[in-house]
């Protein structure tokens, strides 16, 4: 439901076909009331903030997912950031002057790529990339899946009013638990997708999920999961920036501190400040400071 701010996973009986859906209401207004982007600007973040959920409960990594639009139109960046337990962020960055009246299809302009970077806490980081397809994040999920997993995927999306949704069918190619003896449904994949595409934008927003369900699949067998909550977080914190700041480099830090006597950072998703001292720096390059003899004082 679009209002509750879930994820829910839900699967058909006796066939190769999952799905997912997922609303996010107060989420979008924790993340907007922290920004000042124009309403076109707002849904397409929120549609992007939307796949991102969508795809990290199908990738089911533990750790962060990123989805990132680099464009050549008047939006020139999205990025939409998801961990493994729900905690979500997201940032647009724009010309400044940007016309509000932009026509969808415009905003994103006609050269771009979709960014999908993978995190996991244990593991390799993995990145994948999709060229955009106007600015339909749909259809550039759908791509992805179709480039990298080699499944059929099936992806609708939907914001107004500060209000997004997601709704993800998946064709898997193996069947799972099903029980020894029953048939399996092998024309599923085209009628549900056939049925689900029948679905409204503004049902997608606002039906509760089991009626949204029911509305597409009265006649079909479907067994739904426990909702999982999303919510805005942000994974911002000095540490964070200190790592940030040793890959910038003792001598860089050094000029700062000269300059400004502290290195100052806002963090663009929620707007906390923090500053760095020069102890802070000599802690951060204690090899670096030694060697330069007193360091930086």
């Amino acid at each position: 439901m679009a209002t509750s701010d879930i994820l829910q996973r839900f699967t058909f009986a006796n066939s190769h076909v999952r799905g997912e859906l997922v609303g996010l209401k107060q989420t979008l207004n924790d993340i907007f009331q922290l920004q000042n982007y124009p309403v076109p600007v707002n849904r397409l973040l929120g549609e992007l903030l939307a796949a991102a959920a969508l795809l990290s409960a199908t990738v089911k990594i533990e750790g962060l997912l990123t989805l990132q639009i680099q464009t050549n139109g008047p939006v020139k960046f999205l990025l939409a950031e998801t961990s493994h337990d729900g905690k979500l962020r997201g940032i647009a960055r724009m010309d400044d002057e940007l016309d509000i009246n932009t026509e969808d299809g415009q905003l994103l302009g006609t050269d771009g790529q979709l960014v999908i970077t993978m995190e996991p806490e244990k593991g390799q980081r993995y990145q994948g990339i999709v060229a955009l397809e106007g600015d339909d994040i749909a259809k550039c999920m759908e791509g992805y899946f179709k480039q990298s997993e080699q499944l059929g995927t099936r992806v609708w999306l939907s914001c107004e009013d500060n209000i997004a949704a997601g709704f993800l069918l998946q064709e898997l190619p193996e069947l799972g638990e099903i029980q020894e003896g029953l048939d399996v449904d092998e024309d599923a994949w085209n009628r549900l997708t056939h049925l689900g595409s029948t679905i409204r934008n503004d049902e997608l927003r606002h039906l509760d999920n089991n009626e949204l369900l029911y509305r597409l699949y009265n006649a079909e067998k479907v067994m739904m999961y426990d909702e999982e909550p999303l919510k805005f977080s942000c994974s911002c914190s000095k540490a964070r920036l200190s790592t940030a700041l040793t890959h910038l480099g003792f001598v860089q830090c050094q000029d700062i501190i000269e300059e400004q006597s502290k290195i100052r950072a806002d963090c663009q998703f929620c707007g906390q400040h923090y500053s760095f001292t020069r102890a802070d720096v000599n802690e951060l390059f204690p090899l670096e400071s030694a060697k330069a003899g007193k360091g930086l004082h």
